[in-house]
């Protein structure tokens, strides 16, 4: 991999077409990209921790970084001549592509968790080629309704793995280019996660270009639904089989619905491993205490996160900061270390109006059959 940029595009305008270049090969972007920024801000010190603050969010054409999941879905989807696509998410990430997919007339087909249609405006699917269904049930239940709709359309599910961690590269080609250009340092990354496949396109490239000393990486998830943090305190190098599917408390963050992504929980262990790092889940009364701590100091910098009602509407990038100012409060990371914590979404337009699915799955019905 080479350390290559277009430098006709500044980071703050969008890091998938300053990077473009050391990416992709024939791909193209400019007509798609609506914006994909990034910068870094600075929240001060807490108990002798240097925080810093990755906004993913304020610059993002969506509101979230799934933005390079839609521009770069969308592109790679003209080039290889598909024009209709299935995709399931917990909100973000299909947010996202039905936004990109506009750019080119994409036809798409959206299988939501039938909870998170709150967090959709519902313009997006104003266009007749934008479809939006919701699904009861559990995240298993949601990707395998997207499953069946694919196979009786003939149409692809999008992204896939590669998309997926070359979206994730662009991430780790800006921080990369931080550091090696402009002199930043950052000890730990923290990021709520997922399914990990974020960090698993970030260290990619952070191990090309940066080992053999790349950032410590904390993974954070929610105690109410944490296979990946259970795993790891196990010394777990692969998730044990599935057990169960339900929540054990209420979520903080219900779109981070993934209960057990075993295709990326191993080369994630290695990432947290190979780094130094750690992974830790943070319960409700600890986000009502930690989280409050790093929503003033996001908020300080300027940032305002998009509230509903006075609840605010996406909570992952709040949890991530939560779990670095455990992990500081519990010792995990020492004074005078700087961490750097993922704003991964955030800010964002309130929705214009409500998203009604064209198609509702209930818990009863028969996958098989719609």
């Amino acid at each position: 991999m080479t350390f290559t940029v277009d430098e006709r595009y500044s980071a703050e305008q969008s890091i998938a077409l300053r990077y473009a270049p050391a990416l992709l090969d024939g791909v193209e972007l400019a007509d798609i990209s609506r914006r994909e920024g990034v910068r870094i801000l600075d929240l001060g010190q807490w108990r002798g921790v240097n925080l810093k603050l990755l906004d993913e969010s304020s610059w993002m054409a969506s509101g979230t970084y799934k933005s390079l999941d839609g521009c770069l879905s969308t592109a790679l989807c003209r080039k290889e001549g598909i024009r209709r696509v299935v995709f399931s998410s917990g909100a973000n990430a299909g947010a996202a592509l039905s936004l990109y997919g506009a750019a080119t007339g994409l036809e798409s087909f959206f299988f939501c968790p039938a909870g998170n249609l709150h967090k959709l405006d519902g313009a997006l699917f104003d266009r007749p080629t934008a479809h939006l269904i919701a699904v009861e049930g559990s995240d298993r239940r949601v990707k395998q309704a997207a499953k069946r709709m694919a196979e009786r359309l003939g149409a692809p599910v999008i992204p896939t793995l590669e998309w997926r961690m070359l979206s994730a590269g662009f991430r780790g080609m800006f921080l990369a280019e931080q550091i090696l250009r402009h002199g930043q340092r950052f000890d730990w990354l923290a990021q709520a996660v997922c399914a990990g496949y974020g960090p698993l396109g970030i260290y990619r490239v952070f191990e090309r270009l940066l080992a053999p000393t790349v950032p410590k990486f904390l993974a954070v998830q929610q105690a109410g639904l944490c296979p990946i943090v259970s795993a790891w305190q196990q010394h777990r190098e692969t998730l044990p089989p599935l057990t169960g599917t339900d929540w054990r408390e209420k979520p903080i963050e219900p779109a981070l619905y993934n209960v057990h992504p075993d295709q990326t929980y191993p080369e994630l262990f290695g990432i947290i491993q190979r780094s130094g790092g750690d992974a830790l889940a943070v319960c409700q009364t600890e986000f009502d205490e930690f989280g409050s701590e790093f929503l003033a100091r996001v908020e300080r910098a300027g940032v305002m996160l998009t509230r509903v009602n006075d609840q605010i509407v996406e909570r992952a990038g709040l949890l991530a900061g939560a779990g670095a100012l455990k992990a500081i409060a519990e010792g995990r990371i020492a004074p005078g270390a700087t961490v750097l914590c993922a704003l991964t979404g955030g800010v964002g337009p309130v929705p214009s109006k409500p998203a009604v699915p064209e198609r509702w799955i209930r818990l009863e019905d028969n996958l098989d059959a719609n």
